[in-house]
């Protein structure tokens, strides 16, 4: 073989590494990011939270049915804390999108799949960049009641919860619903959407009392027992162990699900 021709081999062999290279980080790593991990609560939260991330904005949409409106209030404290942990500039966009009769009155199991899939082919505007530019929240406020009774649902999502009806859900890695005419009254709100944007940044439950992260909210009670309540409180910040994480996560440079 002769010496121009071994070169030539070199070159094309070099070209075609380096081609095969930049399909893996720029199609085939978004694409596993984008279509294998959507679906897990938790996978995209170094993607919103490190300093290193190529998304420079986070978009929240909140769209919800009428007479469904999230209060001003949780809202705010919404944006504030992912402000606060991200670092990031935070978009809120609020739309009454969604039309009572597309939402069923009640939803079981996994026929959430199906309602959730269905609302948001109808009405999202805004989703995630490719790899860089915005990435999104998306929140859904229904008037509608889900029993999540399906357990093998309930497994593979740790972020739903195990009562007879849920007030919150994180089913996504970007997405949640709240059930708001579920909830028991007004001022737990915002501890319900922080609860769920928790999940969203791959925290479990806890058992831990007063804690945003606890399951159930009938526990965020100041009463010497639970038979002499003197007033209802419910947490609208993470606790300490929850923070350490967050702060880490800004820190971190693995920003890939695939990498963590």
């Amino acid at each position: 073989m002769s010496e121009s021709v071994l070169k030539t081999l070199v070159i094309y062999t070099i070209i075609l590494v380096t081609a095969v290279a930049l399909a893996v980080v720029l199609i085939l790593i978004p694409a596993y990011v984008h279509y294998g991990e959507s679906h897990i609560p938790g996978s995209y939260n170094a993607m919103y939270l490190s300093k290193y991330s190529p998304y420079k904005t986070i978009v929240v949409e909140i769209d919800y049915q009428p007479g469904m409106e999230p209060a001003p209030e949780t809202v705010e404290a919404l944006q504030q804390q992912i402000e606060m942990y991200s670092g990031k500039e935070v978009l809120i966009y609020l739309d009454q999108d969604i039309e009572d009769e597309e939402v069923p009155p009640v939803i079981y199991g996994d026929d959430l799949f199906k309602t959730t899939s269905m609302l948001q082919e109808q009405n999202r505007d805004h989703w995630t960049g490719w790899f860089g530019g915005n990435i999104t929240l998306y929140i859904l406020y229904l008037d509608t009641v889900w029993h999540p009774d399906d357990q093998d649902y309930s497994s593979h999502m740790p972020a739903a919860s195990t009562n007879l009806y849920s007030v919150g859900v994180t089913y996504a890695a970007d997405s949640i619903i709240i059930f708001k005419s579920s909830l028991p009254q007004n001022d737990i709100e915002t501890t319900i959407l922080l609860h769920e944007l928790g999940h969203i940044w791959g925290f479990g439950h806890t058992n831990e009392s007063g804690n945003i992260m606890n399951a159930e909210f009938e526990v965020y009670t100041n009463g010497p027992s639970p038979d002499d309540v003197v007033e209802t409180q419910y947490p609208k910040e993470f606790g300490p162990a929850q923070k350490e994480e967050l702060a880490r996560l800004h820190e971190t440079m693995h920003i890939l699900p695939l990498f963590n």
